[in-house]
């Protein structure tokens, strides 16, 4: 096969520092911060009641029989995506 040269992506992985896959190398763990113990309450997380009340108003907006009938169709390998129509929707959407 010939090789390809000039492609600044294909360069840029060959340039990449890989190693073989038997190489020898220590496996780097990642460190816990601070003083820390692995799974102990260092990393919280809190969500708001606002969040919460949000989250609750989109889940509830969602149409069931459509995503059926979407599943059904996708299974049945009768539905197709027009690429046009998406197009001009993510420019809609992304301005």
């Amino acid at each position: 096969m010939k090789g390809v040269s000039g492609n600044p992506a294909l360069d840029a992985y060959q340039r990449m520092a890989v190693s073989p896959v038997n190489a020898n190398r220590p496996i780097a763990r990642p460190q816990a911060p601070g003083n820390a113990e692995p799974g102990s309450d260092a990393a919280q997380v809190k969500i708001s009641s606002q969040a919460r009340d949000l989250a609750m108003q989109s889940s509830q907006k969602v149409d069931t029989q459509k995503v059926e009938a979407l599943k059904a169709r996708i299974q049945a390998g009768t539905f197709h995506v027009n690429p046009a129509i998406v197009a001009e929707k993510l420019l809609h959407t992304l301005g």
